[in-house]
Parts: structure tokens; sequence; C-alpha cells
């Protein structure tokens, strides 16, 4: 028997490979249709075809965003209960596409736009990035836990692989975000039609290189109703007798377990799980919400700094900036994983998932204070007259007389952030989740990350009504140069620092657990993480 095992892993190994590197292809390509769609929302939403009504670049960008990833859970819930994953990922995708023809026709008629209405523009960017958003939901939720899928549950050090695999998932993605940044937002600077053509055909190549691989993926797991077991297990404890003696864990824990009188121990086991897994993914929302500053505020700040000139043009727009978030990802991820974690477990100080993730939050409150620092030096420069005017997406711009690449720091932090946070992320939330409940539960996370970015729509709000009522004035406007941003980046600083207290508290409290096929499976985790397992 454990010759056999040792034989199919052995031809697992070039097929994981295989599975490995086609669903990273897909993911990249499809990461350059939707980065490349945010990186210019902005200066698309405020040009010359779009009425000044929906000049609020900053909501645009959020709103989407949000949408996109709120709809995760509902595409990971798909997946997991009703279609087969591969299925799942493949009609996303095809959703997608469909949303990027609707926004090559807005690009079209933008161009046009004196001989047509300006609403029909309008409504068509709308409908697709509606669509674009419904294909992120099903396809970002699924498509990475897919690939993870493909190793199986007995495979030998099976940790180190999925590690291995969601740090070179992670590292494909931002390869897509360097794309699309540095090749499709330039391309839609100088013609904003062609742009869209490149993304959607990004979008139907992702498709491509998913169904290439299907001869090589395993069959998909058995489906189960996650919703219906979850609303099951809290009627059963609702009606259940309260019990004698008071049995250890939380409140939540006590009265989930009052449902084994009535159902399946596992079952209980599992929904208990994936409360234990919400306290956690609570606390990522406000860590999304400084994340979402890179591609929306930080970008806002990058235009109002002296960017360089390369073979006299007027200048680089600074959403290239975002390229050092990326190319610090791409850096730190092997150098993460081949050099820092090897090395501190030889020391032997392994780090628990959580503790990284913990590390990443605090990494990402150096990166928004950073900026807050950045905002008063440039702010200070502009009030006292010593500023260039630079031209920037047809828009005349007053930027502080220093260069652009004082950013870099904050954004240095805010992609080694990204590797701590996101990446463990990853691979927490796949291998502490229920095996019937994966999909559910990485579109869990992922929802938070839409989530951050309606927060950040609400805490901008609560910032400038406080403002507002305390001088007159908004601090956070929409041109920063007539406000204070600074105080804006420490308002986000301070929530985050007490969010991050709390996530330390949860952590302290967690229980690892490892799955084996419908049950608990060993050798998942790193020593730490073992050694306060349940």
């Amino acid at each position: 028997m454990a010759l056999q095992q040792d034989q199919q892993s052995a031809g697992r190994f070039p097929r994981v490979y295989k599975t490995s590197l086609i669903i990273g292809l897909s993911e990249l390509c499809e990461r350059v249709a939707y980065y490349g769609i945010v990186s210019n929302m902005a200066l698309f939403t405020t040009s010359h075809c779009f009425p000044r009504l929906y000049h609020e670049p900053t909501s645009f960008t959020y709103i989407f965003t949000g949408f996109a990833y709120v709809l995760t859970i509902v595409g990971g819930w798909l997946a997991d209960a009703v279609l087969s994953r591969f299925w799942t990922i493949l009609g996303s995708l095809g959703v997608y596409l469909v949303g990027t023809v609707f926004l090559i026709l807005s690009s079209f008629f933008c161009v046009h736009h004196e001989t047509t209405d300006s609403r029909v523009p309008v409504s068509l960017y709308v409908t697709g990035l509606c669509l674009v958003a419904v294909g992120t939901g099903g396809s970002k939720s699924n498509l990475g836990l897919y690939g993870a899928g493909q190793y199986g549950e007995y495979s030998e050090n099976l940790d180190q692989q999925l590690k291995t695999y969601f740090h070179w998932y992670l590292w494909c993605i931002n390869v897509g975000g360097a794309i699309a940044v540095l090749g499709v937002a330039y391309l839609q600077e100088i013609n904003p039609l062609l742009g869209y053509v490149v993304i959607c055909v990004a979008v139907f190549l992702a498709g491509v290189v998913f169904v290439v691989g299907k001869r090589w993926y395993e069959p998909d797991e058995e489906k189960e109703e996650v919703l219906s077991i979850v609303t099951g297990i809290l009627r059963a404890s609702r009606r259940a007798q309260r019990p004698v003696q008071r049995a250890p864990g939380g409140c939540m824990e006590r009265w989930l377990d009052r449902a084994n009188e009535s159902r399946a121990v596992e079952e209980v086991d599992d929904v208990k799980q994936l409360f234990s897994l919400l306290w956690i993914f609570l606390c990522l929302i406000l860590y999304f919400t400084l994340y979402s500053q890179m591609r929306t505020t930080f970008l806002f700040q990058s235009q109002r700094l002296r960017l360089p000139k390369f073979g006299g043009t007027e200048g680089v727009d600074g959403v290239f900036l975002n390229v050092f978030n990326a190319a610090t990802v791409l850096l730190m991820i092997p150098v993460m994983h081949w050099l820092v974690y090897p090395w501190m477990a030889r020391m032997g100080r392994d780090l628990t998932s959580l503790e990284r993730m913990g590390i990443g939050m605090l990494l990402s409150v150096g990166s928004i204070l950073a900026a807050a620092l950045v905002e008063v030096y440039r702010r200070d420069k502009v009030q006292e007259g010593n500023y260039v005017t630079q031209n920037i997406s047809r828009n005349t711009m007053r930027a502080a007389d220093m260069t652009v690449f004082v950013q870099i720091p904050q954004f240095l932090l805010s992609g080694m952030s990204e590797v701590m946070t996101m990446v463990t992320g990853y691979y927490f939330a796949y291998t502490q989740a229920p095996l019937r409940a994966r999909g559910t539960v990485m579109g869990l996370l992922l929802l938070m990350w839409g989530l951050g970015s309606y927060a950040s729509l609400g805490l901008s709000a609560l910032f400038n009504a406080i403002s507002y009522k305390m001088t007159g004035k908004r601090w956070f406007p929409v041109e920063l140069n007539d406000g204070r941003a600074e105080w804006f980046f420490i308002f986000l600083a301070i929530f985050m620092l007490l969010n991050t207290v709390f996530f330390v508290f949860l952590a302290q409290r967690y229980k690892y657990k490892t799955y084996r096929y419908r049950r608990l499976m060993a050798d998942i985790g790193t020593p730490a993480e073992n050694s306060v397992r349940t």
C-alpha cells in the first residue's frame, strides 16, 4: 500500500507542475485585464466623454473593486455546492469576456463623443464593469483554489508544496499587475480603444490557457450544500436543550455544540471552524482598506509630485509608481520563501500563519504613515509656490517640486506587507477551511477585500464630515492640494493599529486545524502551528 502511494506520488509531480504552471499563466492573463481596467479607471471616468456628475474617480474605483470582491463569496459557494469548480471558472471568464467587449464599445463611442449621446459611453462602461465584476467574483475565488486542489490530500511534504504553490501563484498575480501598469495602462493613455482591445484579448487568453490544462486536472470533489448545513446547525442549536454542565470553549462554540444532539459531530465542527475563520477574516477589512489606497490615493499623490521626463515627453503618469509595489512583491516572494523563512526555521523561530499576517498588518501601517510624511512636505511646497505644472491625460496639475521617487518607501512597505499577509492569507484559508467549504472560505477571504474598498468610502466620508464640522473644510477632497490628506492617512493608521491589537488577541486564541479527506489531515502547517493544534 505504501509503495503504491509512493508510485502515485512520483507520477503526480510532473502533472502537478503542469497544472500549477497553467493555473499561474491563466491568473496572470486575468490580472493583466483586471489591473489594466483599474489602473486607468480614474483617468478614463474623468475624461471628456463622461459628464461631470461622474467625475468621482475614487468612488468609481472603490465601488467597482468592492463589487467584484463581494461577489467572490457567491462564486466560491457556487463551486462548492452547485457547479463544478472547472465550469464555474470557465463560465465566469466567459462573462468577464463579454464585459470587456462592453468596455471596448464604451471607448469607441467615447472617441466619437461629439456625434454620440453622452449617456451611451457611460451606460456601456457601467454595464461592462458590472459584467467584469461578476466574472472576477467567480474566477478569483476558485482559480487559485483549483490549482492547490491538484496537489491532492496525501502527498508527501504537502505543507511545503502548498506554501510554494501559493507564493508563486501570487508572484504570477503581480507579474500580471506589472504588465498591466507598464504596458496596458500606458497604451490606454495613448489610445484607450486599443487598450481595451488588449484587455479583452488577455481575458480570452486566460480562458484558453485554463481549458488547455483540462486533460491534466483532477476530478472535482463531491458537491455539498454548505449553506443548508450551516443554517441547519444554527436551527438545531437554537432548538436544543441547554446542557446542565458548562462545556469548554467560547460562547459561540458552546452554543453550536448543542446541535450535536441532532446533527453529525463532523458537521458541527465544520460550522464552528467557519465562524472561527470569519472572526479572523473580519480583521482583514481594514487591512484591505489601507491596501486599496495604493491604487487610489497614492496614485493621486503621485500625480501631484514632479514626474520624470523620458524622451522629451511631459512625464510619465504616476500610475507607474505602482510598479514599485509589484517589483517589491516579485523580489520579496523568492527572498522570503527561500531565504528568510528557512533561516527563521533553522533558528527555531518558525512563524505561524497568523504571526506572518500580523507582521504584514504592521508593515501596512508603516506604508500609510510614510505616505502621510510625504504628503506634509508635498503640500507645504505647493502652498509656498514651489511647484511645477504638468499635463497628465489632458489634465493640468500643480505638482510639488519634489521627485515622485520619494514615494518609493511607502510602495516598498506596501509590497512587503502584501507578501506577508496576502500570500499567507491564501495558504491559511485553504488549509484551515473545512473540505466541504473551501471555495466558500476562499470567497469569504476575498469578500473582505471588497468590504475594505467600501470601508474606504465610509471612512473618507466620516473623516470629511469630522473635519468639516471642526474647521468648515473637507480635509480629504479630490484635489489633494486643497486638503490635508496626511491627517486622513494618520486617521487610517490609528484604526489599523487598534485592529491589529484585536487581531493579535484572536490569533493567540486560535486553534489550528488539520484535515484529511472529509476529516483531519496530517503534516499541514509549520512546527509552530503544529504545537498549538487541537
